[in-house]
Order: structure tokens, then C-alpha cells, then sequence
């Protein structure tokens, strides 16, 4: 695995300046996560990935997360992929698969819940082709994971929920 690059963030006039600043914060820490990871310098690397990851969470209880689905689903993905790497690089496997498949799992619920606007849920479907490219990397690399083939089924649980249920 490597650290994915932060996605490119657009300045959005129109969104709320508290949580346009919470996405560029997040960008901010990313890179220094990056940076400090590039250094062999894991614990730094992890400290500034966690509050980066906090970041992107709170993004998903705020206005932004409505116009700037992508964004802020993008975020989530690569801060629970980069904890992951940082984690195998530690010798923290269990960590590592509990962040591939959690951020698996929560596009997966957002992806079917009727209660989250079209747009997020869409979002979510697009951002799970990482989250499972994430997963089967994992089992390319390193073998069978039971918690990851578990994952990886998930979808199965999904299916009529998903994007294409909804078009009938």
C-alpha cells in the first residue's frame, strides 16, 4: 500500500468558511502526515493522520458534506487508507484491516440509506470502488484476511439497496 495522495480541494464560495476550513485543515494535516511519514517518522505521521481523520468525520456531519459529497467522502477514504499503511508499517496489522474495512462498511450503509441525500449516496457508490481495491490489495499482498473477505461480502448485504435499486 502507499499513501494516497489528498484530493485536490476547490475553494466553494458558497459553503460555510468553519467547515470549508475543516477541509483545508484536513488537506494540511494530510501532508504532514505524508511528509513526516516519508521521513520514517510513524509516530508524527500517525499523530497528524488521526486528527486528520477526525477532521474528516466531523466533515460528514457538516453543511459541506451536502455540496461537496465528494470531497469530504474522498477525504474519509484516504485518511482510514493512510492509517492503514501507517499502521502495516508499525506491524499493527489488525489496525491496519480494522480502518479498510470500517471505511468499507460506512460508504456501504451510506450508499443504501434512503435518509441521506441522492448525491451522498452516490458519492458513497463511487468512493467504494477504493475502499474494495483497498481491501483486495490487502489479500493480494498479504493473503486471505477473514475480517476482509467479510468486507468484501458486504456488498452482497447491499445489493438491493444500492444505486440501481433505486432506479425502478
Amino acid at each position: 500500500m502507499h499513501l494516497p495522495d489528498p484530493p485536490a480541494v476547490s475553494p466553494d464560495p458558497q459553503a460555510p468558511s468553519e467547515a470549508g476550513e475543516r477541509l483545508a485543515r484536513w488537506e494540511q494535516l494530510t501532508r504532514q502526515a505524508r511528509e513526516a511519514h516519508g521521513r520514517s517518522r510513524l509516530e508524527l505521521a500517525l499523530a497528524a493522520q488521526v486528527q486528520a481523520l477526525w477532521l474528516a468525520e466531523e466533515l460528514l456531519d457538516s453543511p459541506l458534506l451536502a455540496r461537496r459529497p465528494d470531497d469530504c467522502l474522498a477525504a474519509l477514504v484516504v485518511s482510514h487508507h493512510n492509517l492503514a499503511d501507517l499502521y502495516c508499517h508499525r506491524g499493527q496489522a489488525a489496525q491496519a484491516i480494522d480502518h479498510l474495512c470500517q471505511v468499507h462498511g460506512l460508504l456501504l450503509r451510506l450508499g443504501g440509506d434512503l435518509h441521506v441525500p441522492a448525491d451522498v449516496r452516490q458519492a458513497a457508490w463511487r468512493h467504494l470502488r477504493e475502499t474494495r481495491a483497498g481491501l483486495l490489495a490487502w489479500q493480494r499482498e498479504r493473503g486471505p484476511e477473514p475480517a476482509i473477505e467479510a468486507a468484501l461480502h458486504l456488498p452482497e448485504l447491499a445489493l438491493h439497496t444500492g444505486p440501481s435499486a433505486h432506479l425502478h
